[in-house]
């Protein structure tokens, strides 16, 4: 089976004027394996989004500014709000969730789930990205240095020795984090109006409170709002910890002890009820890959 990576390496291949290289997170190893594809008189323009905490946790490699920087006719520009996933040449191109990374791209030993579509730059929902990604700033080098400087003050912060950090990190090191809100399927309409009516008050709040944690920016589509939460999730160290556990199935007693264990300041009661929110989140931020199995409430791989 050819992987998305070759796919792409293909797409670039073929171009003979422009190449768009669009992705939030992006690795070095990946963009110069798909670069190496692309003709050197080919003009390339690389738009991703740098956040310390994110560079800290290694989803991210400054190190594409200097890769950037080293082919000619290359500009790298970062949108701080970018969560789309989208790759150009001329005009073909491929669409989906897939990351500029190994492990995106099936290069990895261990490979994402992901989709990338066939698109052309003429589709209504290309163009409109394309006229939001004029807005992203050129990458420059003192950006670059701020945001390293904050990425290594970042992780070296302790939260135990109450040190001073961003939200962003303190939400990354907090690896007991999980989501309160016990309406996930609800959680877009919270989100488009933080007053709706459409659930109780208790629900809005704690929907409220999760979309402040996970730092979802405001104006996405529903479409782009669940990529979002379902890339921030992946982040979040418990929260990957239990779907890591899926592909051997866990029994709703399975996956309260897996709460005991992040989260020992809740009891038995509490920590089933976090299993069941949790088990809620992920069957509908990753229904594609995963399923509640109707009789047993077993978490596990979607049947194919």
């Amino acid at each position: 089976m050819v992987v998305d990576g070759e796919r792409l390496k293909t797409l670039v291949k073929g171009a003979q004027q422009q190449v768009l290289l669009c992705a939030p997170f992006i690795k070095v190893g990946a963009l110069r394996m798909v670069l190496s594809s692309v003709d050197e008189g080919v003009q390339v323009r690389i738009v991703t989004r740098w956040r310390a905490a994110e560079v800290a946790s290694g989803v991210s490699d400054l190190e594409v500014f200097e890769l950037a920087n080293e082919r000619m006719n290359t500009e790298l520009a970062l949108l701080d709000d970018l969560h789309a996933k989208l790759y150009l040449a001329d005009d073909e191109g491929l669409a989906g969730s897939a990351n500029l990374t190994a492990a995106a791209l099936g290069w990895a030993e261990k490979s994402n789930v992901e989709l990338l579509l066939r698109v052309v730059r003429s589709d209504d929902e290309v163009a409109r990205l394309l006229r939001r990604l004029k807005r992203a700033e050129p990458a420059t080098y003192a950006i670059r240095s701020e945001i390293e400087a904050a990425a290594i003050a970042l992780s070296a912060a302790k939260l135990d020795e109450g040190q001073d950090i961003s939200d962003d990190m303190e939400i990354l090191q907090n690896s007991a984090w999980l989501p309160r809100c016990a309406a996930p399927g609800r959680i877009c309409a919270i989100y488009e109006d933080s007053q709706t009516t459409s659930v109780v008050e208790g629900t809005r709040e704690d929907g409220l409170a999760d979309i402040r944690d996970l730092h979802i920016p405001d104006g996405l589509s529903p479409t782009e709002f669940a990529e979002a939460v379902r890339d921030t999730l992946l982040l979040m160290p418990a929260f990957k910890h239990i779907i890591d556990r899926i592909p051997q199935g866990l029994t709703d007693s399975a996956g309260t002890t897996l709460v005991t264990e992040i989260r020992p300041d809740l009891n038995q009661s509490n920590a089933a009820l976090q299993w069941r929110i949790v088990r809620d989140w992920i069957s509908v931020f990753f229904q594609r890959d995963f399923e509640v199995a109707p009789d047993s409430f077993v978490t596990r791989l979607r049947s194919r």
